[in-house]
């Protein structure tokens, strides 16, 4: 089993690369992470995961507007 360690980790890297892979792909990157994760682990949180992945995307609220 995966732990929270693993999971900030990953959202971390996919962060890194936010703005150099386009919108729709990054979202379904997030997506597939989150459902792999959660099928691990039941307690896993998606809307965290979400919310870390975007963090520094979310500070730019045109950018933010194209994830949601």
């Amino acid at each position: 089993m995966m732990t929270r360690k693993d999971y900030v980790e990953t959202a971390n890297i996919l962060n890194k690369f936010a703005d150099e892979i386009d919108s729709k792909t990054f979202q379904d990157l997030i997506f597939e992470f989150s459902e792999w994760f959660a099928s691990d682990n039941p307690r896993f949180d998606e809307n965290k995961f979400w919310d870390a992945c975007t963090k520094e995307i979310c500070q730019l609220p045109a950018l933010h507007a194209l994830l949601k």
